[in-house]
């Protein structure tokens, strides 16, 4: 498949750009020709139907999710860094991933583009914390894939909310997470007599 919308060239850019503006706007389900055009002006009128697909996915490169900081070393601060915009009000990039999800689920093209702009760098955010943060850097893949499930679901929790949740407190957010990440093996029944 020929891509025809890239972020190199100018019209390209302001088409792209347009799409995300739409999509945090608007959402997936609203985004049509003529919603493009009205943003784009003389940039948008080669816009077929049949491009916005391409031009969403293509438009996903440049969205940033997550604000990754470099580990320290400290679980529980980069933890906590690695949270602390999430108490945020959603911004736009938030936005349009969580107008793509669902269509997402339906379109190989779209879900590719979600998972290189959300999913990817969330686990490779909690393999770089929990490898800093163990002696050797050698972390049970058990325990990434642990964090990584309970992050991705607070996260898509908190990017579908129309409105803000309630206040969370971060430190016990993390003191959650830590303890749900104890190796320590869970106390069995006593002994019976």
């Amino acid at each position: 498949m020929e891509q025809r919308f890239d972020w190199h060239s100018p019209s390209s850019r302001l088409v792209l750009s347009a799409a995300l503006d739409a999509l945090a706007d608007v959402g997936y389900a609203h985004l049509t020709v003529a919603e493009l055009r009205s943003r784009t002006g003389v940039a948008g009128l080669c816009i077929e139907e049949a491009d916005l697909e391409e031009i969403v996915a293509t438009a996903l490169e440049r969205v940033q999710v997550f604000d990754l900081p470099t580990p320290t070393g400290d679980l529980r601060a980069d933890l906590a860094g690695l949270l602390r915009p999430w108490l945020a009000t959603r911004r736009r990039d938030e936005q349009v991933i969580a107008a793509v999800l669902s269509a997402a689920e339906w379109s190989p093209r779209l879900k590719h583009a979600v998972w290189q702009v959300f999913d990817r760098p969330l686990a490779q955010a909690v393999g770089a914390i929990l490898a800093g943060a163990v002696p050797g850097g050698q972390v049970p893949a058990a325990r990434v894939h642990t964090l990584n499930w309970l992050l991705r679901g607070l996260a898509l929790d908190r990017m579908r909310a129309a409105t803000p949740r309630c206040p969370v407190d971060l430190d016990d957010l993390v003191d959650h997470l830590l303890a749900g990440l104890d190796p320590a093996p869970a106390a069995g029944p006593g002994p019976t007599a």
